[in-house]
């Protein structure tokens, strides 16, 4: 009873933080106008765009390391070419709708389910890809808060304690997670099930591939976003992965709103900027949540009808 009447108090919540969210971006477009935001999406030349795009490519790739590096660690072995499709698939359903256990379990499941994989490895491999993320987002965000601090590099948020909040949480993380890798006994058990923690090397190459995701997305946007602004790297990737770890955190699918919300009040510190900020910020969602999402249904729908083509004909 408890539990249903939390998860119904999560729900009101995301969607109250949607709706709010929403709203206050709403209210920037129409101080701005849309036909100043659609007129700096215009002038975007195509080889930003393509470049943006590889960057995506290259992210949606990296997304492979997350499952062939958790079946790794529960001892599963499945063909390259269906672990590539099932990556893909179920991280472009849960970018953009959010609810990785439920979307992106659904589909793993679906999937991996034809090769022999059970629900409660699913559920692991979910929880390691977590693990994975939020490892690789402390190490990039701390390194970049760290870079523009140290640099003195201009246009330091104003609103550091956004940062040091983030930075403190990110990092206690970390230092958890690394203290209970190195400790002797690394086993939890919940509700009769024993996590074993990854041994060192794992957690090295968690490291790594949450890292290349987390720069391959940050570099997604910077590329969008530095052509209409002379704007620092690091200064972007720290104020992007703080905005996306708020966006995750309330719950909301793809952090709709939110993220982009968050950005603009971290990131903007005079009125011009706000236009081509928005106009990055657009361009960044239909680029990385919306154009895979459509390539990867498309692509789940026809290898659906082929492979049921296949059988019938295999039947016959």
């Amino acid at each position: 009873m408890l539990k249903e009447w939390l998860k119904s108090v999560i729900k009101l919540l995301a969607f109250f933080f949607l709706l709010l969210a929403l709203w206050l971006v709403y209210q920037e477009i129409e101080k701005i106008g849309m036909a100043q935001i659609w007129l700096y999406m215009k002038s975007t030349p195509i080889w930003i765009l393509g470049l943006a795009f590889v960057f995506v490519v290259a992210d949606y790739i990296a997304y492979s390391g997350y499952d062939l590096l958790a079946l790794k660690y529960i001892g599963k072995k499945v063909p390259l070419s269906a672990v590539i499709q099932t990556a893909m698939v179920s991280f472009s359903i849960t970018n953009t709708t959010g609810h990785a256990y439920i979307a992106g379990g659904s589909i793993r499941y679906l999937l991996y389910s034809k090769k022999g994989l059970s629900e409660l490895d699913v559920l692991k491999i979910i929880a390691f890809e977590s693990l994975t993320f939020l490892l690789g987002m402390a190490c990039i965000f701390n390194l970049s808060l760290i870079s523009t601090s140290l640099f003195h590099l201009t246009r330091i948020p104003s609103e550091m304690n956004w940062f040091y909040l983030g930075s403190f949480l990110v990092s206690l993380f970390f230092v958890c997670y690394w203290f209970f890798i190195v400790k002797p006994k690394r086993k939890l058990t919940f509700n009769n099930i024993t996590i074993t923690a990854p041994t060192k090397r794992m957690t090295l190459y968690q490291l790594f591939i949450g890292s290349v995701d987390m720069l391959a997305t940050s570099l997604v946007f910077y590329t969008l976003l530095r052509y209409h602004l002379d704007v620092n790297f690091f200064h972007v990737v720290s104020i992007f992965l703080l905005a996306q770890l708020i966006g995750i955190s309330t719950q909301v699918p793809g952090g709709l709103g939110v993220f982009e919300g968050m950005f603009l009040y971290l990131f903007v510190h005079t009125p011009s900027e706000k236009a081509p900020i928005l106009a990055a910020l657009i361009t960044f969602r239909i680029m990385y949540y919306f154009v895979p999402l459509c390539l990867s249904g498309l692509f789940f729908i026809i290898s659906s009808i082929w492979h049921k083509m296949r059988h019938i004909l295999s039947f016959d």
